[in-house]
């Protein structure tokens, strides 16, 4: 707790010392403008039919980009999507079935890539990811605070 000195110098200003005890707040300052991003990580047998990976986005932001990098190749035809706010999904879904390095995603179909109002994203993956033994993947989606 810190201690309040009612003009210790004679200047007519006080001075606090210690620490001072805000209270009421908590988590990250985020200004305008400020590069933010989501992670989905998934590997092979974390996933279930029927049931995406679902993260808020926060009230004001514009979706800037979408990149993946598949760490181990999941089973063949393997393929995960993104959507945002219950709206329509990227058009060509990514591929799981081959390893590579982290590569951007068009994203060509895909809607509600800002919004006033928070959204939810959902990530899904297919039934053939879903059923694959082998698989490490991630989808980083990086988006702005406006």
């Amino acid at each position: 707790m810190s201690t309040y000195a009612a003009n210790p110098a004679g200047l007519g200003v006080g001075k606090r010392y210690g620490p001072l005890g805000v209270g009421g707040i908590g988590g990250e300052y985020c200004t305008s403008g400020a590069n933010r991003e989501i992670i989905f990580e998934i590997t092979a047998g974390e996933t279930q039919a029927g049931l995406g990976f679902t993260l808020p986005l926060p009230a004001n932001y514009r979706v800037e980009t979408i990149y993946f990098e598949v760490e181990t190749a999941f089973a063949a035809s393997s393929t995960c999507n993104v959507a945002i706010g219950g709206g329509a999904a990227l058009t060509t879904p990514i591929s799981l079935a081959t390893a590579v390095a982290i590569t951007s995603v068009a994203l060509t179909g895909l809607t509600n890539t800002s919004a006033l109002t928070t959204q939810n994203i959902v990530f899904s993956v297919n039934a053939n990811g879903i059923a694959s033994t082998t698989g490490k993947a991630r989808v980083y989606v990086q988006f702005k605070a406006v």
